[in-house]
């Protein structure tokens, strides 16, 4: 990593919010496909959260395993492009992919499997719904993941070689 990289903390706040409708999104396109009727959907930061979704009908576990299935998804994609693709003289949207494919997922799934031990979130509720031991198996094993693959594309992709 460069030390003109770092300017790119800065975007910190647009990269929360592409997080946040990506996590919501899920909620919601799940809740919508098993018949819900989507009545709320926010991903700016309001008192007490940093979004929400509000939906009418009957919805199973899965509305609240969405986000964390599609950080696995969006992982799985943006890790290979930013391992293995060289973006020359356009360091930028290797260092946004990484924000947004490899970063975005590690932190969504972190603060949230943290969060499930202290209160009701998405977590909590599949931790009450399914066996314990495969939630925190996957929340462990993904974020595990998401943190190698987070060292590797800094220190052996191409673009960190160049």
């Amino acid at each position: 990593m460069k030390r003109k990289d770092l300017w790119w903390i800065l975007a910190y706040p647009i990269y929360q919010l592409v997080g946040t409708f990506r996590h919501e999104a899920s909620h919601a396109l799940v809740a919508w496909l098993q018949g819900a009727r989507i009545t709320e959907f926010v991903f700016w930061p309001t008192p007490g959260y940093w979004g929400y979704v509000n939906w009418e009908g009957a919805v199973s576990i899965s509305v609240s395993a969405a986000p964390y299935l599609c950080d696995l998804l969006t992982f799985l994609l943006f890790f290979p492009i930013c391992l293995l693709c060289d973006f020359g003289k356009k360091r930028w949207i290797w260092l946004n992919m990484i924000a947004l494919g490899i970063i975005s997922p590690l932190v969504n799934s972190a603060h949230n499997y943290r969060g499930g031990f202290s209160s009701l979130n998405d977590v909590g509720k599949l931790l009450e719904a399914l066996s314990p031991a495969l939630v925190h198996g996957y929340f462990i094993l993904t974020i595990v993941v998401y943190f190698t693959g987070l060292v590797l594309v800094f220190t052996t992709s191409r673009m960190a070689r160049a």
